[in-house]
């Protein structure tokens, strides 16, 4: 019995180990929405401010995001040549 003990502790701390050391991909970073509502909670998680006043419909009101960080697309872009 303490055979199969031993052996599901040595796969299970090495599945931990493996996995712990796995990098973020890049896709799982947070995305940051300009526009919060803000009522009983706080949420931001709306693009503009006509979807926000959508969403909180006399429940609370809309405020912009104030950690709001745009994505920076200038990376996509290609710059015409000169």
């Amino acid at each position: 019995m303490w055979f199969k003990q031993l052996i599901t502790l040595t796969i299970l701390g090495l599945s931990a180990v493996l996995t712990s050391e796995l990098p973020i991909p890049a896709a799982a970073q947070e995305v940051s929405y300009p526009w919060c509502t803000e009522g009983s909670a706080f949420h931001c998680y709306y693009m503009n401010r006509q979807q926000c006043e959508e969403t909180v419909d006399y429940h609370g009101f809309c405020v912009t995001n104030p950690d709001y960080r745009p994505q920076n697309d200038n990376a996509r872009r290609r710059m015409p040549p000169q």
